[in-house]
């Protein structure tokens, strides 16, 4: 199991030693992909200004992030290329709040990308360009029903079959562009239960881990297992099919409270 960065929302770190030296991660880089853990950690501030970023890092569940590139258009190349396929490479998203030269970062939370939108902007020389703009939304625990939205439209249809359901929760994990302020939320949740109901149809009533029947039916009737997001602290947000099982409530219980090393092969 791989070591997963553990930060608590609103405390300060020293970007130095409790990020990058314990992490990994270019340290000069505004966006800075780890190669030890997975794990992309993303740095906001006012000293982006001057470069035409525009951040909203203190949004509740939705969040602005400018990509990287000081002159010229900005392309999906480096710390931008890392943000648009994090899904896709399993990779969480941890925001920090710059609060100035040599002083410590605030942990803003784990995002996950929903969609971008190429806007107009001004560079490092004040010449137009085209910014990369992210749209992200904060990761909460999607893997029970009753935790998600139940406003009308925010349920995913259900798919006759499990290459539909694979279909559509391998399309979750690309980013679509233009979709921006509530609309992101309202995606996020469907993209959500798109993934988690694939892994409990690819799982057929038995746990990924133990190998064991479930151990009661749902109020749906249904097999009761719990989705569990392999490369995530919490069991919450958009992530790839191969990066998410689902188990039993044992299992689950053991790999979060007990120090288990996780047995799961979601890889298909």
């Amino acid at each position: 199991m791989p070591i997963l960065p553990q930060f608590t929302i609103g405390e300060l770190y020293s970007r130095r030693r409790d990020i990058h030296e314990k992490y990994g991660g270019n340290s000069q880089s505004g966006i800075a992909s780890s190669s030890q853990v997975p794990a992309v950690f993303l740095f906001s501030g006012d000293s982006g200004l001057k470069f035409g970023y525009r951040d909203s890092p203190d949004a509740s569940d939705y969040c602005d992030y400018t990509g990287e590139g000081q002159s010229g258009d900005m392309t999906f190349t480096a710390g931008n290329k890392a943000i648009r396929n994090h899904i896709q490479d399993g990779k969480a998203l941890h925001l920090f709040k710059a609060l100035g030269k040599s002083k410590p970062c605030r942990y803003v939370g784990e995002f996950a990308l929903v969609s971008y939108s190429m806007q107009p902007g001004l560079d490092r020389d004040l010449k137009e360009r085209q910014i990369i703009v992210f749209h992200l939304v904060r990761v909460k625990d999607t893997t029970a029903d009753e935790s998600l939205p139940v406003e009308a439209g925010n349920v995913v249809k259900e798919p006759t079959s499990i290459s539909a359901a694979r279909a559509l929760a391998l399309a979750a994990c690309h980013a679509s562009s233009g979709i921006e302020g509530r609309q992101a939320l309202v995606n996020y949740f469907q993209r959500s239960q798109a993934v988690r109901r694939y892994a409990l149809l690819r799982a057929n009533g038995t746990c990924e881990a133990c190998s064991a029947p479930a151990p009661f039916k749902s109020k749906q009737g249904e097999p009761y297992l719990e989705v569990h997001h392999t490369t995530r602290l919490s069991d919450g947000g958009l992530d790839h099919p191969r990066n998410v099982a689902a188990l039993c409530p044992t299992c689950h219980r053991e790999i979060h409270c007990g120090g288990r090393i996780q047995p799961v092969d979601a890889t298909h």
